[in-house]
């Protein structure tokens, strides 16, 4: 595989994951207890795992976090162990497909 389709690949997973984890999960979280005088709270492991279903936010965690380390490691291991590269370019562009996806979905939810 081409190390930039490697690094733009990673990019796209670590963006969606950063979306699932930080915008969709916590989302699920408070609808799941409802919202307005009928809303209940709830707590222990059958909420989280209730949590997690609603819209499929702990699946597509767990799909992308697994996904993320086959790209990882099968990268690895076609290239050798031996070369590291330290840029902190695919962190920015993390952060900024990141920040553009969350403007994205808020337009969508907020229009």
């Amino acid at each position: 595989m081409n190390p930039s389709a490697h690094k733009v690949i990673l990019v796209l997973i670590d963006s969606l994951l950063l979306i699932t984890v930080l915008g969709v999960a916590p989302f699920a979280w408070i609808l799941r207890d409802g919202l307005g005088p009928d809303s209940v709270t709830s707590n222990g492991f059958d909420a989280l795992i209730r949590a997690s279903m609603t819209f499929y936010a702990g699946p597509t965690a767990l799909c992308l976090g697994g996904l993320r380390f086959l790209v990882c490691h099968s990268f690895k291991t076609q290239e050798g162990e031996g070369r590291k590269e330290n840029s902190s370019a695919p962190f920015v562009a993390v952060g900024f497909l990141f920040g553009g996806l969350t403007l994205m979905l808020m337009g969508l939810i907020f229009d």
